[in-house]
Protein backbone atom coordinates (compact mmCIF):
# COMPACT_ATOMS: atom_id res chain seq x y z
CA UNK A 1 0.00 0.00 0.00
CA UNK A 2 2.66 2.39 0.67
CA UNK A 3 3.87 1.81 -2.78
CA UNK A 4 0.72 2.04 -4.16
CA UNK A 5 0.43 5.76 -2.45
CA UNK A 6 3.69 6.87 -3.04
CA UNK A 7 3.56 5.93 -7.41
CA UNK A 8 0.27 7.69 -6.91
CA UNK A 9 0.92 10.86 -5.37
CA UNK A 10 3.77 11.42 -8.02
CA UNK A 11 1.62 10.83 -10.88
CA UNK A 12 -0.47 13.45 -9.48
CA UNK A 13 2.09 15.37 -9.41
CA UNK A 14 3.77 14.69 -12.66
CA UNK A 15 0.47 15.19 -14.58
CA UNK A 16 0.06 18.25 -12.93
CA UNK A 17 3.26 19.51 -13.84
CA UNK A 18 3.11 18.55 -17.55
CA UNK A 19 0.09 20.24 -17.94
CA UNK A 20 1.21 24.01 -16.75
CA UNK A 21 1.33 25.06 -19.71
CA UNK A 22 -2.06 24.59 -21.13
CA UNK A 23 -3.84 25.11 -17.77
CA UNK A 24 -1.56 28.25 -17.25
CA UNK A 25 -1.31 29.38 -20.90
CA UNK A 26 -1.19 33.19 -19.95
CA UNK A 27 0.94 33.25 -16.99
CA UNK A 28 3.51 30.61 -17.87
CA UNK A 29 3.85 31.22 -21.16
CA UNK A 30 4.47 35.26 -20.72
CA UNK A 31 6.87 34.15 -17.71
CA UNK A 32 9.00 31.84 -19.69
CA UNK A 33 9.31 35.08 -22.99
CA UNK A 34 9.83 37.81 -20.17
CA UNK A 35 12.61 35.35 -18.49
CA UNK A 36 14.38 34.53 -21.87
CA UNK A 37 14.11 38.27 -23.42
CA UNK A 38 14.05 40.54 -20.79
CA UNK A 39 15.14 39.14 -17.50
CA UNK A 40 18.36 36.90 -17.95
CA UNK A 41 21.53 38.34 -17.18
CA UNK A 42 22.50 37.95 -21.00
CA UNK A 43 20.76 41.08 -21.80
CA UNK A 44 22.25 43.10 -18.88
CA UNK A 45 25.72 41.85 -18.92
CA UNK A 46 27.35 44.96 -20.73
CA UNK A 47 25.80 47.65 -18.51
CA UNK A 48 29.04 47.65 -16.05
CA UNK A 49 31.73 45.56 -15.45
CA UNK A 50 30.21 44.19 -12.17
CA UNK A 51 27.17 42.96 -14.06
CA UNK A 52 29.56 40.90 -16.43
CA UNK A 53 30.93 39.76 -13.25
CA UNK A 54 27.52 38.96 -12.32
CA UNK A 55 26.60 37.72 -15.48
CA UNK A 56 29.66 34.80 -15.32
CA UNK A 57 29.63 33.54 -11.87
CA UNK A 58 25.35 33.36 -12.21
CA UNK A 59 26.28 31.69 -15.80
CA UNK A 60 28.91 29.14 -13.62
CA UNK A 61 26.50 28.40 -11.03
CA UNK A 62 23.72 26.93 -13.46
CA UNK A 63 26.02 24.98 -15.63
CA UNK A 64 26.92 22.93 -11.88
CA UNK A 65 23.29 23.04 -11.39
CA UNK A 66 21.37 21.71 -13.90
CA UNK A 67 24.41 19.14 -14.22
CA UNK A 68 24.06 17.53 -10.63
CA UNK A 69 20.22 17.65 -10.72
CA UNK A 70 20.54 15.65 -13.81
CA UNK A 71 22.83 13.13 -12.89
CA UNK A 72 21.28 12.79 -9.65
CA UNK A 73 17.63 11.98 -11.27
CA UNK A 74 18.92 9.43 -13.64
CA UNK A 75 20.55 7.72 -10.36
CA UNK A 76 17.63 8.17 -8.74
CA UNK A 77 15.31 6.58 -11.53
CA UNK A 78 18.19 3.85 -12.08
CA UNK A 79 17.85 2.50 -7.56
CA UNK A 80 14.04 3.20 -8.32
CA UNK A 81 13.75 0.44 -11.13
CA UNK A 82 16.56 -1.45 -9.87
CA UNK A 83 15.76 -2.55 -6.32
CA UNK A 84 12.68 -4.22 -7.58
CA UNK A 85 14.28 -6.40 -10.07
CA UNK A 86 17.10 -6.86 -7.21
CA UNK A 87 14.33 -8.05 -4.76
CA UNK A 88 13.01 -10.45 -7.55
CA UNK A 89 16.21 -11.57 -8.01
CA UNK A 90 17.24 -12.49 -5.00
CA UNK A 91 14.05 -14.21 -4.22
CA UNK A 92 14.44 -16.77 -6.90
CA UNK A 93 11.75 -15.45 -9.62
CA UNK A 94 14.33 -15.81 -12.44
CA UNK A 95 15.25 -19.66 -12.10
CA UNK A 96 13.86 -21.61 -14.31
CA UNK A 97 11.94 -23.41 -11.39
CA UNK A 98 10.31 -20.24 -9.81
CA UNK A 99 9.98 -20.48 -5.76
CA UNK A 100 6.55 -20.75 -5.18
CA UNK A 101 4.29 -17.93 -3.37
CA UNK A 102 6.93 -15.49 -4.66
CA UNK A 103 5.98 -12.52 -7.15
CA UNK A 104 7.82 -10.61 -9.16
CA UNK A 105 8.12 -6.69 -7.97
CA UNK A 106 7.69 -3.42 -9.66
CA UNK A 107 8.33 -0.33 -9.29
CA UNK A 108 4.81 0.44 -10.17
CA UNK A 109 2.17 -1.90 -10.18
CA UNK A 110 -1.34 -1.80 -12.01
CA UNK A 111 -4.53 -3.91 -12.19
CA UNK A 112 -4.25 -5.78 -15.74
CA UNK A 113 -6.08 -8.21 -17.91
CA UNK A 114 -2.72 -10.19 -17.71
CA UNK A 115 -0.43 -12.17 -15.36
CA UNK A 116 2.68 -9.71 -14.57
CA UNK A 117 3.46 -10.83 -11.48
CA UNK A 118 4.53 -14.29 -12.28
CA UNK A 119 4.77 -14.47 -15.87
CA UNK A 120 8.51 -13.63 -16.87
CA UNK A 121 7.47 -12.44 -20.12
CA UNK A 122 4.60 -10.00 -18.27
CA UNK A 123 7.28 -8.79 -15.97
CA UNK A 124 9.66 -7.57 -18.51
CA UNK A 125 7.02 -6.16 -20.71
CA UNK A 126 6.06 -3.85 -17.40
CA UNK A 127 9.31 -3.58 -16.21
CA UNK A 128 10.29 -1.95 -19.27
CA UNK A 129 6.85 0.36 -19.56
CA UNK A 130 8.26 1.47 -15.54
CA UNK A 131 11.28 2.33 -16.53
CA UNK A 132 10.45 4.74 -18.98
CA UNK A 133 7.26 6.02 -16.85
CA UNK A 134 10.18 6.58 -14.10
CA UNK A 135 12.11 8.92 -16.70
CA UNK A 136 9.02 10.65 -17.54
CA UNK A 137 7.84 11.58 -14.36
CA UNK A 138 11.42 12.10 -13.35
CA UNK A 139 11.93 15.05 -16.05
CA UNK A 140 8.46 16.54 -14.51
CA UNK A 141 10.12 16.75 -11.59
CA UNK A 142 13.43 18.00 -12.76
CA UNK A 143 12.70 19.66 -15.51
CA UNK A 144 10.58 22.21 -13.92
CA UNK A 145 12.92 21.91 -10.82
CA UNK A 146 15.22 23.34 -13.64
CA UNK A 147 13.43 26.04 -14.73
CA UNK A 148 12.17 27.39 -11.68
CA UNK A 149 15.99 27.61 -9.95
CA UNK A 150 17.40 28.77 -13.24
CA UNK A 151 14.81 31.74 -12.92
CA UNK A 152 15.94 32.21 -9.25
CA UNK A 153 19.39 32.55 -9.64
CA UNK A 154 18.96 35.31 -12.32
CA UNK A 155 16.49 37.44 -10.36
CA UNK A 156 19.10 37.00 -7.60
CA UNK A 157 21.87 38.30 -9.47
CA UNK A 158 19.87 41.38 -10.40
CA UNK A 159 19.14 41.59 -6.79
CA UNK A 160 23.15 41.66 -6.77
CA UNK A 161 23.81 44.33 -9.49
CA UNK A 162 20.75 46.55 -7.95
CA UNK A 163 22.82 46.21 -4.46
CA UNK A 164 25.93 46.88 -5.84
CA UNK A 165 24.88 50.07 -7.78
CA UNK A 166 22.99 51.54 -4.28
CA UNK A 167 26.53 50.73 -2.04
CA UNK A 168 28.44 52.55 -5.13
CA UNK A 169 26.47 55.45 -5.94
CA UNK A 170 28.40 58.24 -6.93
CA UNK A 171 29.46 60.75 -4.53
CA UNK A 172 29.65 65.14 -5.75
CA UNK A 173 33.77 63.98 -5.43
CA UNK A 174 33.42 61.03 -8.10
CA UNK A 175 31.01 63.07 -10.14
CA UNK A 176 33.36 66.21 -10.51
CA UNK A 177 36.90 63.13 -10.68
CA UNK A 178 38.01 64.79 -7.60
CA UNK A 179 39.92 62.59 -4.54
CA UNK A 180 38.46 64.94 -1.84
CA UNK A 181 36.34 67.65 -1.55
CA UNK A 182 37.68 71.22 -0.42
CA UNK A 183 35.34 73.78 -0.82
CA UNK A 184 31.91 74.16 0.81
CA UNK A 185 30.39 73.84 -2.49
CA UNK A 186 31.51 70.22 -2.70
CA UNK A 187 29.25 69.17 0.44
CA UNK A 188 26.13 68.80 -2.11
CA UNK A 189 25.73 67.83 -6.29
CA UNK A 190 25.46 71.13 -8.06
CA UNK A 191 21.75 71.53 -10.24
CA UNK A 192 23.72 69.61 -13.28
CA UNK A 193 24.54 67.01 -11.05
CA UNK A 194 21.32 66.35 -9.57
CA UNK A 195 19.84 66.27 -13.17
CA UNK A 196 22.37 63.47 -13.90
CA UNK A 197 21.57 62.11 -10.27
CA UNK A 198 17.95 61.58 -11.20
CA UNK A 199 18.59 59.74 -14.15
CA UNK A 200 20.69 57.37 -12.15
CA UNK A 201 17.86 56.86 -9.00
CA UNK A 202 14.88 56.23 -12.16
CA UNK A 203 17.20 53.53 -13.78
CA UNK A 204 17.44 52.13 -10.00
CA UNK A 205 14.00 52.26 -9.10
CA UNK A 206 13.01 50.99 -12.58
CA UNK A 207 15.41 47.75 -12.19
CA UNK A 208 13.50 47.25 -8.68
CA UNK A 209 10.00 47.90 -10.30
CA UNK A 210 10.86 45.00 -13.14
CA UNK A 211 12.21 42.31 -10.61
CA UNK A 212 9.40 43.33 -8.35
CA UNK A 213 6.92 43.05 -11.46
CA UNK A 214 8.74 39.68 -12.39
CA UNK A 215 8.26 37.93 -9.42
CA UNK A 216 4.80 38.60 -9.22
CA UNK A 217 4.48 36.49 -12.38
CA UNK A 218 6.47 34.08 -11.55
CA UNK A 219 4.50 33.52 -8.72
CA UNK A 220 1.13 33.26 -10.30
CA UNK A 221 2.88 30.73 -13.13
CA UNK A 222 4.26 28.79 -10.59
CA UNK A 223 2.45 29.10 -7.26
CA UNK A 224 -0.41 26.34 -7.91
CA UNK A 225 2.61 23.90 -8.60
CA UNK A 226 4.47 24.81 -5.59
CA UNK A 227 1.13 24.29 -3.61
CA UNK A 228 0.97 21.01 -4.58
CA UNK A 229 4.64 20.17 -4.80
CA UNK A 230 4.88 21.24 -0.82
CA UNK A 231 1.51 19.10 -0.07
CA UNK A 232 3.36 16.28 -2.23
CA UNK A 233 6.28 16.67 0.14
CA UNK A 234 4.35 16.93 3.16
CA UNK A 235 2.36 13.53 2.52
CA UNK A 236 5.01 11.48 1.16
CA UNK A 237 7.97 11.95 3.26
CA UNK A 238 6.38 10.47 6.57
CA UNK A 239 5.24 7.09 4.19
CA UNK A 240 8.90 7.02 3.06
CA UNK A 241 10.23 7.30 6.57
CA UNK A 242 7.51 4.62 7.38
CA UNK A 243 8.62 2.24 5.19
CA UNK A 244 12.06 2.76 5.49
CA UNK A 245 11.92 2.42 9.42
CA UNK A 246 11.52 -1.48 8.73
CA UNK A 247 15.32 -1.49 9.18
CA UNK A 248 15.78 -4.20 6.45
CA UNK A 249 17.84 -4.60 3.15
CA UNK A 250 14.55 -4.64 0.73
CA UNK A 251 13.16 -1.76 2.48
CA UNK A 252 16.34 0.28 2.75
CA UNK A 253 17.25 -0.92 -1.07
CA UNK A 254 13.89 -0.09 -2.19
CA UNK A 255 13.36 3.46 -0.30
CA UNK A 256 15.98 4.75 0.78
CA UNK A 257 17.66 6.09 -2.63
CA UNK A 258 14.31 7.87 -3.12
CA UNK A 259 13.57 9.29 0.11
CA UNK A 260 17.32 11.05 0.36
CA UNK A 261 16.01 12.02 -3.37
CA UNK A 262 13.10 13.36 -2.45
CA UNK A 263 13.80 14.84 0.82
CA UNK A 264 16.77 16.45 -0.89
CA UNK A 265 14.67 18.08 -3.36
CA UNK A 266 12.58 19.61 -0.67
CA UNK A 267 15.71 21.28 0.75
CA UNK A 268 17.32 22.25 -2.54
CA UNK A 269 14.17 24.09 -3.92
CA UNK A 270 13.34 26.11 -0.38
CA UNK A 271 17.18 26.87 0.14
CA UNK A 272 17.46 28.41 -3.49
CA UNK A 273 14.40 30.38 -3.46
CA UNK A 274 15.26 31.88 0.14
CA UNK A 275 17.94 33.44 -1.43
CA UNK A 276 15.87 35.76 -2.26
CA UNK A 277 14.83 36.43 0.78
CA UNK A 278 17.93 37.12 2.06
CA UNK A 279 19.80 39.31 -0.72
CA UNK A 280 16.68 41.71 -0.89
CA UNK A 281 17.21 42.25 2.87
CA UNK A 282 20.29 43.97 2.33
CA UNK A 283 18.35 46.64 -0.07
CA UNK A 284 17.25 48.16 2.72
CA UNK A 285 20.76 49.51 4.20
CA UNK A 286 21.95 49.67 0.67
CA UNK A 287 19.32 52.22 0.08
CA UNK A 288 20.06 54.09 2.80
CA UNK A 289 24.17 54.48 2.26
CA UNK A 290 22.78 56.30 -0.95
CA UNK A 291 24.78 59.78 -0.42
CA UNK A 292 21.26 61.43 -0.19
CA UNK A 293 22.60 64.30 2.02
CA UNK A 294 24.27 65.81 -0.67
CA UNK A 295 21.05 65.64 -2.96
CA UNK A 296 17.72 68.26 -3.81
CA UNK A 297 14.80 68.03 -2.61
CA UNK A 298 13.15 66.47 -5.19
CA UNK A 299 15.77 63.77 -5.55
CA UNK A 300 15.67 63.15 -1.69
CA UNK A 301 11.75 62.47 -2.16
CA UNK A 302 12.72 59.82 -4.66
CA UNK A 303 15.07 58.07 -2.27
CA UNK A 304 12.78 58.26 0.29
CA UNK A 305 10.50 56.76 -1.88
CA UNK A 306 12.41 53.64 -3.21
CA UNK A 307 13.83 53.16 0.71
CA UNK A 308 9.98 52.44 1.12
CA UNK A 309 9.63 49.88 -1.84
CA UNK A 310 12.44 47.98 -0.78
CA UNK A 311 11.10 47.24 2.80
CA UNK A 312 8.79 44.39 1.44
CA UNK A 313 11.10 41.53 0.99
CA UNK A 314 11.24 39.50 -2.20
CA UNK A 315 9.95 36.32 -2.06
CA UNK A 316 7.95 33.25 -4.05
CA UNK A 317 5.01 33.39 -2.18
CA UNK A 318 2.70 30.77 -4.38
CA UNK A 319 -1.19 31.80 -4.51
CA UNK A 320 -0.48 34.54 -2.06
CA UNK A 321 -0.28 31.82 1.66
CA UNK A 322 2.89 30.66 1.85
CA UNK A 323 6.23 31.93 1.66
CA UNK A 324 8.63 29.60 0.06
CA UNK A 325 11.93 29.24 2.04
CA UNK A 326 13.76 27.91 5.17
CA UNK A 327 11.23 28.38 7.48
CA UNK A 328 8.24 26.29 5.52
CA UNK A 329 11.08 23.84 4.73
CA UNK A 330 11.88 23.06 8.00
CA UNK A 331 7.66 22.68 9.15
CA UNK A 332 7.17 20.48 6.75
CA UNK A 333 10.40 18.09 7.71
CA UNK A 334 8.96 18.51 11.58
CA UNK A 335 5.29 17.59 10.47
CA UNK A 336 6.56 14.86 8.34
CA UNK A 337 8.61 13.52 11.40
CA UNK A 338 5.63 13.89 13.26
CA UNK A 339 3.14 12.13 11.46
CA UNK A 340 5.97 9.12 10.87
CA UNK A 341 6.32 8.65 15.31
CA UNK A 342 2.50 9.02 14.91
CA UNK A 343 2.00 6.15 12.09
CA UNK A 344 4.84 4.44 13.10
CA UNK A 345 3.00 4.24 17.15
CA UNK A 346 0.33 2.74 15.59
CA UNK A 347 2.13 0.10 13.19
CA UNK A 348 3.65 -1.41 16.44
CA UNK A 349 0.36 -1.27 18.42
CA UNK A 350 -1.44 -3.13 15.21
Amino acid sequence: MGQTYLTVFLNIVGVQRVTIPWVHSKSYPEVTRIFVTEMHLMHHRHKTEYSEQVYQRIHRICAIFVKLLHHEMVLGIFFFNLAPMYNSYRSGMFRQEQTPGKLFEHSINYSLPFDYHTNLYGYLLIAIINLFLSYDCGLCFCGFDVFLSVIVFHIWGHLKILDFNLRNFPTPDKLRGQEVGHSKDDLSYTEEENKRVAVMLKDIIDHHRMIMSFMTKTSTAFGPMLCLYYAFHQVCGCILLLECSKLDTASLGRYAALTVTIFQLLIQVSVIVELLGSQSETLKDAVYSVPWEYMNTSNRKVVLFLLYNVQTPIRLKPMGMVSIGVQTMATILKTSISYFMLLRTFTIDA
